[in-house]
Parts: C-alpha cells; sequence; structure tokens
C-alpha cells in the first residue's frame, strides 16, 4: 500500500467497492492500465468509469480498435447501461498512415496513434477509454518500437490533462511488466473457473504512483448494471474495544457453565459431530438474544431457512416469531455460488442495515468444503470476525467434526484459534439411549465451569441438566 500526504482531486470509477479500495477514487489526469483476460470484466469496468463522468457532466469518449460500436452499445444494454454522454469512437486499420514505410504493420500502427490523437482534439474529453493495447502489440516490429509508441501515447494525454483507461486483454502469466512501468497506476482483473460453481473473479491494484490504496487481492462479480467490488476486510481499519457487556440466555445453568453468557466483542466457536446440536445451541443464543430487544442475525450455508425455521420453532426457540418481530433475521446462502469477499461483505452490510448486535455464521465446515482449494476462505473469514468483534458484537461460529458415535471427533479445519471461546458438543451413550454433551473447552475473558453437562434438545425444549454417571463414564472411555 502507497501511501501520500498530498491532497489529490479524485474522480469516481463509477464502481463503488474499487472507489474504497482507491482511498476514494482515481486521481485526476492519471493514466491507468487495465489488464486481464477475455471475460474478467475490462470493457464493462471501462463503460462504468465513462459513465461515471458522463453523470458528473464530463466529456467521455471510448476509442476502439478491437470492436465495432454497434458492439460495446450491444454490451451496455446487457446491463441496462445507457451510453448517453459517452461518445463512441472505431479506430480503424485500413486507413494507415500518410507515411511511406516498407513496414505495413508499423505503417497502420503509426495510423492508429495519428486517429487516436485526432479524436481526441475534436472531442477534448475529460475521459478516455483505450481498448486496447492488444492490437498495438501486434502491429509493432519490436520491444523498442511498442514502448515507444506507448510512452508517446501517455505523454500526449498528460499533457492534454486526460484521465484515462488503456486496456490490455493480456491473461495473468502473460503480463507486460514494460507497461506497467510507464502508467501511473495498474488495475489487473482475474478469472478462474471451478470444476463446480461460479467463476471467481478478483481484482488487485498493482501499482499507482503518490496514492493510497488497499493492496491485496479483492473479490468481484459481474452483474446486471456492471462490476460489484467487493472490498477484503481490514479489522485494522477499526480500534480496539473492550469486552463486553455480556449477554445471559434462558438457561441458568448454560449461564453459569460459561460464566455468565457470552460476551460483546468476542467469537465464541461451537464445535461437534453431526447431530450434536450445533445448530440448535447457536440459534438458543440468538432468539434469547432477540427477545432481550438486541438484533440478532443468522447466515446460513447448510440449512434451507424454512427448514431451519420448522426444527428451530418445532424445540421451543420462536425463530418465526422473533422474525415477524423484526429481531432475528435469516439469510441463506448456496456456497458454490458466493465468494469469501463477497459474503464478507453481504455480512458488514446486512449489520449496518439491520443494526445486528450478534451474528451467527453456521456453519464455516460446509462453506470451505465448497470452494476450491486456491481461495484462502480461513484467512478472509478470520479478518471479518476480528472486524465483527472490533465492532463491538458477539460473533458465533459453528464447525463440524467428524466420527460416529465412538470414535474420536475429528476435523480437516482447526479453527479454534479463531474464538475466543469454545463450545464442545459430544454424543454421549447412556445404557439404552444416546445423549448430548456440552463443555466450555475455553474463554479468554471470565472464568467458566470445566463440568460436562448434557445437552437436552426435545419437542418444546431445549436444556442444559447435569450429566448422569453413565454418560461421564462413556465420555471418559471414548
Amino acid at each position: 500500500m502507497v501511501s501520500t500526504d498530498v491532497e489529490q482531486d479524485l474522480l469516481s470509477t463509477g464502481i463503488g467497492g474499487l472507489d474504497h479500495i482507491l482511498g476514494g477514487g482515481l486521481p485526476r489526469r492519471t493514466i491507468v492500465l487495465v489488464q486481464g483476460a477475455s471475460g474478467a470484466g475490462k470493457t464493462t469496468a471501462a463503460l462504468q468509469f465513462l459513465l461515471a463522468g458522463a453523470a458528473a457532466a464530463e466529456k467521455c469518449l471510448l476509442l476502439s480498435v478491437a470492436q465495432a460500436p454497434h458492439e460495446i452499445e450491444t454490451l451496455a444494454q446487457s446491463h441496462d447501461l445507457s451510453l448517453d454522454g459517452v461518445g463512441l469512437r472505431h479506430l480503424d486499420l485500413a486507413e494507415g498512415s500518410d507515411q511511406y514505410s516498407v513496414n505495413t504493420n508499423e505503417a497502420q500502427l503509426d495510423g492508429l496513434i495519428e486517429q487516436t490523437l485526432a479524436a481526441v482534439d475534436e472531442i477534448k474529453p475529460d475521459r478516455l477509454v483505450f481498448d486496447s493495447l492488444l492490437e498495438l502489440r501486434l502491429l509493432a516490429p519490436d520491444e523498442i518500437v511498442y514502448r515507444r509508441t506507448i510512452l508517446n501515447l501517455k505523454l500526449s494525454l498528460t499533457q492534454r490533462e486526460i484521465t484515462a483507461y488503456i486496456i490490455d486483454h493480456m491473461p495473468s502469466d502473460l503480463i507486460d511488466r514494460q507497461v506497467e512501468g510507464l502508467v501511473h497506476g495498474v488495475i489487473g482483473l482475474e478469472i478462474k473457473t471451478p470444476q463446480m460453481g461460479t467463476s471467481h473473479r478478483r481484482l488487485r491494484v498493482k501499482k499507482f504512483r503518490a496514492h493510497s490504496f488497499v493492496d491485496g487481492y479483492h473479490d468481484y462479480k459481474i452483474l446486471s448494471g456492471g462490476l460489484e467490488v467487493y472490498p477484503r476486510v481490514i479489522p485494522r481499519e477499526l480500534p480496539p474495544m473492550q469486552i463486553g457487556p455480556t449477554q445471559a440466555t434462558d438457561i441458568v445453568e448454560l449461564d453459569r457453565m460459561l460464566g455468565g453468557g457470552l460476551d460483546a466483542g468476542a467469537t465464541t466457536l461451537i464445535s461437534g459431530q453431526s447431530g450434536t446440536g450445533k445448530s440448535t445451541l447457536a440459534t438458543l443464543f440468538a432468539s434469547s438474544a432477540a427477545r432481550d430487544g438486541h438484533n440478532a442475525g443468522l447466515f446460513l450455508f447448510e440449512e434451507r431457512p424454512e427448514v431451519y425455521r420448522d426444527r428451530s420453532d418445532g424445540v421451543g426457540l420462536g425463530v418465526s416469531e422473533l422474525e415477524r418481530a423484526g429481531r432475528l433475521r435469516l439469510h441463506h446462502f448456496d456456497p458454490p455460488e458466493i465468494t469469501p469477499g463477497e459474503f464478507s461483505n453481504a455480512v458488514l452490510s446486512r449489520v449496518e442495515q439491520d443494526n445486528l448486535e450478534l451474528v451467527v455464521i453456521d456453519s464455516l465446515t460446509g462453506y470451505v468444503s465448497s470452494l476450491p482449494d486456491a481461495i484462502d476462505v480461513v484467512g478472509q473469514i478470520q479478518a471479518l470476525l476480528q472486524f465483527l468483534s472490533r465492532s463491538g458484537l458477539v460473533v458465533i461460529l459453528v464447525s463440524s467434526q467428524h466420527g460416529l458415535l465412538g470414535e474420536e471427533p475429528r476435523s480437516d479445519l482447526d479453527v479454534s484459534y479463531l474464538a475466543d471461546s469454545v463450545i464442545l458438543l459430544r454424543h454421549a451413550p447412556s445404557r439404552s439411549e444416546i445423549r448430548r454433551s456440552i463443555a466450555v473447552m475455553k474463554k479468554r475473558h471470565t472464568n467458566h465451569a470445566r463440568s460436562i453437562n448434557s445437552f437436552v434438545i426435545a419437542p418444546g425444549q431445549v436444556a442444559v441438566e447435569p450429566l448422569s454417571p453413565e454418560g461421564l463414564d462413556s465420555i471418559g472411555a471414548n
């Protein structure tokens, strides 16, 4: 991340998330290289940049070698974008140059630059998009001519005080480093398609001279209306805060085990095997907070909301009633269809809009298992949890363990280090029945009970009771 103390006149890119990454927008009179492979959304991002200028009563011009005006208009229509106020010009390779040259390609290259500057001098745009460098690269006889051409184009636009996007159709493994050194800023767009699920797109501001920006990768999607960018969450943007106050539940024994309840500004991990009641316990915390007047949000990856409501209502947690009262809200996500950056931004958006005080993420394990290995979901979730904790929320994270009755529980995903408190749920065989057990394994900020109790889930009832001696013996045997 580059920093500067110089106050700059910033222009919106037309993409809110990208403006945030750039600390408010693009510095005026800068030349920005927009790189990416086919399908990454370069032209769409360029149209949003121009439309933001048109909305600000600036003169805007798109010069294209690769696409004819009607092709660009079709692209804009597919996103319900109106190009009113944006000039479109097609640069014709056939016009060539007035010069005689042994190398026809070099003559065409000179002709393209002449057409570009002629259109610029005619329209006198405030914002310009040049699409693309690929054609210039193909026409240049060698790297020296190509670099000189790009340098002259950059100087000509800078002298005319134009803010410009220069598009380069290049895959990430064939980036042209010499061009990167000539421009003020570089924005790279990437697209990766897993075997299942939607394509994963991410961008990175590679450099921006004398201008602050948020470094690293940021997820984005191409939706109707253009690119939607999800800036990565940075916990240090918020100041540290004190832990507390403690939110109690309706179950006295559970509160005793937790040293009073769950703390605001802290993260609690609920972990256990399938069927041990992880989601029910998380819902218990959420519904208790909602009945006490706090706003709670549950972000679900595994259970559909209608199933979640019926099951929770069946054990007396009253989720449907609390939803109708506006105190508890369910949000369901299809894991293969949402990237970590998009999910983090969705959670933060709901926290702000709904004034949430408690957040449940159920479950992290199901989400991680559905994503390509290349995506660092745990790192992004960790940043989200820290951000929520610094915002003073009660945060509950559900994680699953493997193993059947009698087997040692195990987990492919160790996230215990993410939490301030850890609640462990287990199956406990007792004579002719299987009971659930509950124990608080860790609680950083207050004392907690070290006892193991029975976690009871029955029609119309969720309770915590002392575990029978037989149940304790069976846990010890396992």
